[in-house]
């Protein structure tokens, strides 16, 4: 049986949250210090619609704890709501880090 839980949310365009991979390295320390299994999900862009979030070309951040939603907010802009969502379907769908940056050629 699913658990839906009220959860604070983070959406934003795509690459706004995860562009630079400062995301990914904050998932991935929080992890590492609070253990795999830390209430934080990365929801892709493929999967917004999946999860009933609002919005087309976005991504978000899913966090059971809203005061890591506020960090984010601050850290990478992008809107803040709260929603019930499955925390079965999240562990399932959303558990992966975010994408790792866009290398890009910077030469001249």
């Amino acid at each position: 049986m699913s658990e839906l839980k009220n959860l604070s949310v983070l959406t934003a365009p795509i690459g706004q949250l995860s562009g630079d991979g400062q995301l990914r390295e904050s998932v991935s320390e929080r992890r590492g210090r609070k253990g795999a299994d830390f209430p934080l999900w990365y929801i892709p862009p493929n999967l917004i619609s999946h999860f009933g979030l609002p919005g087309t070309a976005i991504e978000a951040v899913v966090a059971e704890d809203p005061s890591v939603i506020s960090w984010l907010k601050l850290r990478f802009g992008g809107q803040s709501f709260e929603i019930s969502l499955d925390i079965d379907q999240l562990r399932e769908l959303a558990s992966d880090l975010p994408p790792s940056p866009t290398n890009r050629d910077i030469c001249t």
